[in-house]
Protein backbone atom coordinates (compact mmCIF):
# COMPACT_ATOMS: atom_id res chain seq x y z
CA UNK A 1 0.00 0.00 0.00
CA UNK A 2 1.06 3.57 -0.70
CA UNK A 3 0.96 5.78 2.40
CA UNK A 4 0.14 9.50 2.56
CA UNK A 5 3.77 10.67 2.49
CA UNK A 6 4.47 8.56 -0.60
CA UNK A 7 1.32 9.87 -2.32
CA UNK A 8 2.50 13.45 -1.63
CA UNK A 9 5.87 12.59 -3.18
CA UNK A 10 4.11 11.35 -6.32
CA UNK A 11 2.00 14.52 -6.51
CA UNK A 12 5.07 16.75 -6.08
CA UNK A 13 6.80 14.93 -8.93
CA UNK A 14 3.79 15.36 -11.21
CA UNK A 15 3.48 19.04 -10.24
CA UNK A 16 7.04 19.54 -11.47
CA UNK A 17 5.80 18.45 -14.91
CA UNK A 18 3.42 21.47 -15.05
CA UNK A 19 0.37 19.30 -15.65
CA UNK A 20 -3.15 20.67 -15.82
CA UNK A 21 -4.97 19.88 -12.56
CA UNK A 22 -7.48 17.45 -14.06
CA UNK A 23 -4.79 15.66 -16.04
CA UNK A 24 -2.54 15.54 -12.97
CA UNK A 25 -5.21 13.76 -10.94
CA UNK A 26 -5.80 11.27 -13.74
CA UNK A 27 -2.11 10.49 -14.20
CA UNK A 28 -1.63 10.30 -10.42
CA UNK A 29 -4.16 7.46 -10.28
CA UNK A 30 -2.28 5.62 -13.05
CA UNK A 31 1.02 6.21 -11.25
CA UNK A 32 -0.28 4.89 -7.95
CA UNK A 33 -1.83 1.83 -9.57
CA UNK A 34 1.36 1.07 -11.49
CA UNK A 35 3.56 1.53 -8.41
CA UNK A 36 1.26 -0.64 -6.31
CA UNK A 37 1.37 -3.41 -8.94
CA UNK A 38 5.17 -3.21 -9.16
CA UNK A 39 5.50 -3.37 -5.37
CA UNK A 40 3.16 -6.36 -5.16
CA UNK A 41 4.15 -8.39 -8.22
CA UNK A 42 7.90 -7.71 -8.28
CA UNK A 43 8.37 -7.38 -4.53
CA UNK A 44 9.91 -3.91 -4.92
CA UNK A 45 10.15 -1.12 -2.39
CA UNK A 46 8.32 2.17 -2.99
CA UNK A 47 11.37 4.08 -4.25
CA UNK A 48 12.33 1.33 -6.70
CA UNK A 49 8.75 1.04 -7.98
CA UNK A 50 8.45 4.85 -8.17
CA UNK A 51 11.66 5.06 -10.19
CA UNK A 52 10.39 2.37 -12.56
CA UNK A 53 7.07 4.21 -13.00
CA UNK A 54 8.92 7.48 -13.76
CA UNK A 55 11.00 5.62 -16.35
CA UNK A 56 7.86 4.16 -17.94
CA UNK A 57 6.26 7.64 -18.15
CA UNK A 58 9.43 9.50 -19.14
CA UNK A 59 8.44 10.09 -22.78
CA UNK A 60 4.85 11.20 -22.03
CA UNK A 61 5.92 13.55 -19.22
CA UNK A 62 8.88 15.11 -21.03
CA UNK A 63 8.54 18.91 -21.13
CA UNK A 64 8.22 20.26 -24.68
CA UNK A 65 6.99 23.47 -26.32
CA UNK A 66 3.20 23.53 -26.37
CA UNK A 67 3.24 24.96 -29.89
CA UNK A 68 5.93 26.23 -32.26
CA UNK A 69 4.48 29.73 -31.78
CA UNK A 70 4.45 29.47 -27.98
CA UNK A 71 7.31 29.72 -25.50
CA UNK A 72 5.40 27.81 -22.83
CA UNK A 73 6.44 24.27 -22.04
CA UNK A 74 4.07 21.48 -21.12
CA UNK A 75 4.36 17.72 -20.88
CA UNK A 76 4.24 15.82 -24.16
CA UNK A 77 0.97 14.12 -23.21
CA UNK A 78 -0.63 17.50 -22.47
CA UNK A 79 0.69 18.93 -25.73
CA UNK A 80 -1.10 16.16 -27.64
CA UNK A 81 -4.33 16.96 -25.78
CA UNK A 82 -3.93 20.70 -26.44
CA UNK A 83 -3.19 20.24 -30.14
CA UNK A 84 -6.25 18.02 -30.52
CA UNK A 85 -8.32 20.66 -28.72
CA UNK A 86 -6.88 23.38 -30.99
CA UNK A 87 -7.78 21.39 -34.11
CA UNK A 88 -11.39 21.19 -32.95
CA UNK A 89 -11.43 24.91 -32.11
CA UNK A 90 -10.02 25.72 -35.55
CA UNK A 91 -12.73 23.60 -37.17
CA UNK A 92 -15.50 25.36 -35.24
CA UNK A 93 -13.98 28.76 -36.01
CA UNK A 94 -13.77 27.98 -39.74
CA UNK A 95 -17.34 26.68 -39.80
CA UNK A 96 -18.75 29.73 -38.02
CA UNK A 97 -16.69 32.06 -40.24
CA UNK A 98 -18.03 30.42 -43.41
CA UNK A 99 -21.61 30.64 -42.11
CA UNK A 100 -21.25 34.34 -41.31
CA UNK A 101 -19.56 35.02 -44.66
CA UNK A 102 -22.51 33.43 -46.45
CA UNK A 103 -24.86 35.57 -44.36
CA UNK A 104 -22.85 38.70 -45.15
CA UNK A 105 -22.80 37.80 -48.85
CA UNK A 106 -26.61 37.68 -48.79
CA UNK A 107 -26.95 40.77 -46.56
CA UNK A 108 -23.71 42.84 -46.65
CA UNK A 109 -25.20 45.56 -44.42
CA UNK A 110 -25.22 43.14 -41.44
CA UNK A 111 -21.43 43.29 -40.97
CA UNK A 112 -21.58 46.05 -38.35
CA UNK A 113 -24.28 44.15 -36.44
CA UNK A 114 -22.18 40.97 -36.53
CA UNK A 115 -19.22 42.91 -35.15
CA UNK A 116 -21.32 44.37 -32.34
CA UNK A 117 -22.72 40.96 -31.36
CA UNK A 118 -19.24 39.40 -31.42
CA UNK A 119 -17.78 42.18 -29.25
CA UNK A 120 -20.73 41.88 -26.86
CA UNK A 121 -20.12 38.13 -26.47
CA UNK A 122 -16.38 38.68 -25.92
CA UNK A 123 -17.11 41.44 -23.38
CA UNK A 124 -19.60 39.23 -21.55
CA UNK A 125 -17.22 36.26 -21.37
CA UNK A 126 -14.34 38.52 -20.33
CA UNK A 127 -16.46 40.04 -17.58
CA UNK A 128 -17.47 36.60 -16.34
CA UNK A 129 -13.84 35.46 -16.25
CA UNK A 130 -12.75 38.56 -14.32
CA UNK A 131 -15.69 38.64 -11.88
CA UNK A 132 -15.34 34.99 -10.93
CA UNK A 133 -11.53 35.19 -10.96
CA UNK A 134 -11.10 32.68 -13.76
CA UNK A 135 -8.57 34.98 -15.41
CA UNK A 136 -6.17 37.78 -14.52
CA UNK A 137 -5.60 40.88 -16.65
CA UNK A 138 -2.17 39.56 -17.64
CA UNK A 139 -3.73 36.38 -19.04
CA UNK A 140 -6.28 38.41 -21.00
CA UNK A 141 -3.53 40.44 -22.66
CA UNK A 142 -1.81 37.19 -23.61
CA UNK A 143 -4.81 36.06 -25.67
CA UNK A 144 -3.66 38.33 -28.51
CA UNK A 145 -0.46 36.26 -28.69
CA UNK A 146 -2.19 32.89 -28.60
CA UNK A 147 -0.79 30.47 -31.24
CA UNK A 148 -4.16 30.10 -33.01
CA UNK A 149 -4.54 33.87 -33.37
CA UNK A 150 -0.93 34.33 -34.44
CA UNK A 151 -1.34 31.68 -37.14
CA UNK A 152 -4.49 33.42 -38.36
CA UNK A 153 -2.59 36.73 -38.45
CA UNK A 154 0.32 35.27 -40.43
CA UNK A 155 -1.95 33.52 -42.93
CA UNK A 156 -3.98 36.72 -43.33
CA UNK A 157 -0.89 38.83 -43.98
CA UNK A 158 0.40 36.36 -46.57
CA UNK A 159 -2.96 36.02 -48.37
CA UNK A 160 -3.67 39.76 -48.38
CA UNK A 161 -0.08 40.55 -49.37
CA UNK A 162 -0.13 38.12 -52.31
CA UNK A 163 -3.59 39.25 -53.44
CA UNK A 164 -2.54 42.91 -53.46
CA UNK A 165 -0.17 42.23 -56.38
CA UNK A 166 -3.10 41.41 -58.65
CA UNK A 167 -5.35 44.38 -57.84
CA UNK A 168 -4.75 48.10 -58.02
CA UNK A 169 -7.28 49.26 -55.43
CA UNK A 170 -5.64 47.85 -52.29
CA UNK A 171 -8.09 49.51 -49.87
CA UNK A 172 -11.09 47.80 -51.45
CA UNK A 173 -9.34 44.43 -51.48
CA UNK A 174 -8.27 44.88 -47.86
CA UNK A 175 -11.82 45.70 -46.73
CA UNK A 176 -13.05 42.49 -48.37
CA UNK A 177 -10.18 40.13 -47.48
CA UNK A 178 -9.93 41.15 -43.84
CA UNK A 179 -13.47 40.04 -43.00
CA UNK A 180 -12.95 36.22 -42.95
CA UNK A 181 -9.80 36.57 -40.86
CA UNK A 182 -11.57 38.91 -38.44
CA UNK A 183 -14.47 36.46 -38.12
CA UNK A 184 -12.09 33.54 -37.56
CA UNK A 185 -10.10 35.44 -34.90
CA UNK A 186 -13.32 36.46 -33.14
CA UNK A 187 -14.61 32.87 -33.11
CA UNK A 188 -11.29 31.65 -31.69
CA UNK A 189 -11.23 34.33 -29.00
CA UNK A 190 -14.78 33.48 -27.92
CA UNK A 191 -13.83 29.81 -27.62
CA UNK A 192 -10.69 30.63 -25.64
CA UNK A 193 -12.66 32.71 -23.14
CA UNK A 194 -15.42 30.10 -22.92
CA UNK A 195 -13.08 27.18 -22.24
CA UNK A 196 -11.06 29.25 -19.79
CA UNK A 197 -14.27 29.97 -17.88
CA UNK A 198 -14.88 26.19 -17.78
CA UNK A 199 -11.34 25.75 -16.35
CA UNK A 200 -10.21 23.82 -19.42
CA UNK A 201 -6.58 24.37 -20.39
CA UNK A 202 -6.36 26.26 -23.71
CA UNK A 203 -2.89 27.70 -23.14
CA UNK A 204 -3.93 31.06 -21.68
Amino acid sequence: MINTAQEIEIIQYLLSKKLDQKLLLEIKDHFMLQITNLMGENNLGFQEAFLQAKTNWKYELELVKADFLSARKVSRIEKDILQNRFRKMTGYALLSSVCFLILLYIKPDLYNEVQMVAFAVILGLSGYNFIFRKMKLYHYTQISFHPLLLKNLFVGLVVIGCTSFFFQDFKVILSVMIKPFFLFATAVQIQLLYWNAKKVNVLI
